[in-house]
């Protein structure tokens, strides 16, 4: 195992210039380029299972290609190519026959398989000839997944659910205009909570300063922050996007106890936009948890009344609102849009001074540069596994 410490952190920064990110690109994920290798080897978070009904079909942008998610009449997910094959029409303009869709352009109708089955102008026996491409979707904890890479997928799910009795709650999907990079180092970056949301006082708990230390995994990186009393925070992030954490409810949204446990999925939409698909378990059950989903009910229809979070963060960055003023339900969102996207679309990384509270994003860089610079020289790189679920996160406080 790699680990990065408080005493090894000055080596660990230099060991980072000795190896330029401009050799490896660690922010691009097309296809073809190493970083679009590397996160097609995962199951990748796209949608919110809720916001797809039954017979509806979407485009969806993920890894900079264009697809198209319907979900059939049996409530199956399923993600193929975004154009039909005749001519370039958009398949999300047709419409859902059973599990099959059919092209509203001319009619041609295709299988979940990808199988042409029927074209109303064409000779019978030409339909065979005619396929398209689909990829494998998966449900869980309230988002639908799917996988991009080539062969069969890695074990299903990713990652390890909830060890304790509660509910998911599904936050609303967040659009965010800088690369995913930026959101999923922010997330190894703990000091930055007793910062960016000390204004509205969402996270009052956190505010000493702890002591940072992380170790690479089978499946990913585990992140350890030690406070002045000891205790210490535990933080999991899976390979190769998505962080695991105990964190305080959303603002009106306390209750004794308080602490939910995310699983925060950072999937990029192309290079310059990512999503935030974020579940949380709330480890209430009865009573408690029905007063706990008629609050969120409340909290929502506050944030619907509110501009929305993206737009505040947004006017935040072009300069139309102080910082500490800011009040909004989602403003722990806010901060982070504002404070991440607000470093452009693409942050220059050539002009940071790491210091000993980034042990974790240092860390990271080095296994990321490591496994993109395996798979640009045609080398296989490291067999990730999903995390056993005896690994959980701690709060720590």
């Amino acid at each position: 195992m790699s680990i990065i410490d408080a005493d090894r952190v000055d080596e660990a920064r230099t060991e980072a210039a000795r190896s330029p990110l401009a050799e490896i690109d660690i922010v691009r994920t097309g296809p073809g380029t190493p970083g679009g290798r590397f996160l097609r080897r995962f199951w990748t978070a796209i949608h919110r299972s809720e916001d797809l009904a039954k017979g509806q079909a979407k485009p969806i942008r993920i890894l900079c290609e264009d697809f198209t998610l319907y979900r059939g009449e049996s409530g199956t997910a399923r993600v193929i190519d975004q154009r039909c094959p005749h001519r370039g029409a958009l398949l999300h303009l047709g419409w859902i026959e059973g599990e099959d869709i059919r092209c509203v352009y001319h009619g041609w109708k295709f299988d979940c398989t990808g199988q042409c089955v029927e074209q109303p102008a064409e000779e019978a026996g030409f339909a065979r000839k005619v396929a398209l491409r689909t990829y494998p979707t998966r449900e869980y904890l309230g988002q639908i997944f799917a996988y991009f890479g080539a062969g069969e997928p890695p074990p299903f799910p990713p990652y390890a659910g909830p060890q304790t009795e509660g509910f998911i709650d599904v936050w609303n999907p967040e659009r965010v205009p800088c690369n995913y990079l930026q959101s999923f180092e922010n997330t190894m970056d703990e000091v930055h909570v007793a910062f960016v949301h000390r204004p509205g006082g969402s996270h009052a708990k956190i505010f000493d300063l702890p002591i940072i230390t992380a170790e690479e995994t089978d499946w990913g990186m585990i992140r350890y922050g030690t406070r002045q009393n000891g205790k210490v925070r535990v933080t999991l992030h899976y390979a190769p996007s998505t962080v695991r954490v105990i964190v305080p409810p959303l603002v009106g949204m306390e209750w004794q106890g308080g602490w939910v446990e995310i699983f925060f999925n950072l999937t990029p939409i192309d290079d310059e936009n990512h999503l935030w698909l974020v579940s949380a378990h709330v480890p209430l059950t009865g009573a408690m948890a029905d007063a706990y989903r008629e609050k969120r009910a409340e909290y929502s229809r506050k944030v619907a009344a509110t501009a929305p979070a993206l737009e505040v963060a947004l006017e935040l960055i072009a300069g139309k609102h102080r910082y500490a003023d800011v009040r909004h339900p989602d403003l722990a969102v806010v901060q982070d849009i504002a404070t991440q996207a607000g470093q452009g679309r693409f942050t220059d990384r050539s002009k940071e001074h790491l210091g000993r509270s980034d042990a974790g994003i240092i860390l990271w860089r080095k296994i990321l540069t490591r496994e993109l610079r395996a798979i640009a020289e045609g080398r296989e790189p490291k067999r990730w596994t999903p995390a056993p679920a005896s690994v959980v996160p701690v709060p720590g406080f």
